[in-house]
């Protein structure tokens, strides 16, 4: 069973999760968009040329859109655009793509794999394994689990456990224990343990830096690393 992470945007706190795969010995992709998101501080072109010596470095492309909602032509250019940035960035061949926001529909997949990349990152979850090499999922996100944190919105605080009902019948399909579900640490643990005793091809940590500044989780990614570290 392999353990894959990658982290997406391009933030400038990118960095300190690097560090922290480099602590624990863990290889990651970094997909990165050239566009600022969020209104958050980005990786400059040097610190990601930096990064493409210890990680691997990804296309998200150009400016972050909805790629299902764009023309053909706009896709088009955001796709191969953003393969073309990265390379220029690098100096090195972009073979890998992550589609923004995880949309993607069979027309987006094929101009990304004609677009000369050999793979493609989705965000759908609870996954161990990836038969189209174009639609890779992952396994877990680093988020907040079960409760959501600083509910802004209003349907947010009227569905407080959004991220466990979104995703509770699936994982009792996992046969995953209550104790489980009670935090994002605890289900971790479980999701990675049930991927080795089942001898999945995958457990696939997905995340934002920005997310994990926002929401203090940088002692829980740090304490899940260590514990991939001791248990692989």
């Amino acid at each position: 069973m392999q353990f894959l992470t990658s982290w997406d945007d391009g933030y400038v706190l990118d960095l300190k999760v690097a560090d922290l795969l480099d602590r624990y010995n863990t290889k990651g992709t970094f997909y990165i968009c050239p566009h600022a998101q969020h209104s958050a501080e980005m990786m400059t072109e040097k610190q990601i040329q930096d990064l493409s010596h210890r990680h691997t470095i990804g296309a998200h492309s150009l400016s972050h859109p909805h790629l299902t909602l764009i023309s053909k032509e706009r896709a088009t250019e955001e796709i191969r655009g953003s393969k073309q940035w990265v390379e220029e960035v690098t100096g090195k061949p972009c073979t890998m793509f992550c589609y923004p926001y995880g949309a993607v529909n069979p027309q987006i997949r094929d101009l990304v794999k004609e677009s000369g990349f050999t793979g493609a990152r989705t965000t759908k979850d609870l996954e161990f394994s990836a038969p189209d090499p174009f639609l890779q999922p992952i396994t877990l996100q680093i988020f907040p689990f079960p409760y959501r944190r600083r509910l802004q919105l209003s349907w947010k605080v009227l569905d407080p456990l959004g991220p466990l009902r979104a995703r509770y019948l699936r994982l009792q399909r996992l046969k995953t224990p209550h104790s489980a579900m009670g935090s994002w640490m605890a289900l971790a643990k479980y999701l990675y343990g049930y991927s080795k005793e089942t001898n999945q091809p995958f457990f696939h940590l997905y995340g934002h830096s920005r997310e994990i500044e926002m929401y203090g989780m940088w002692g829980e990614l740090e304490e899940f690393l260590s514990y991939v570290h001791k248990n692989s």
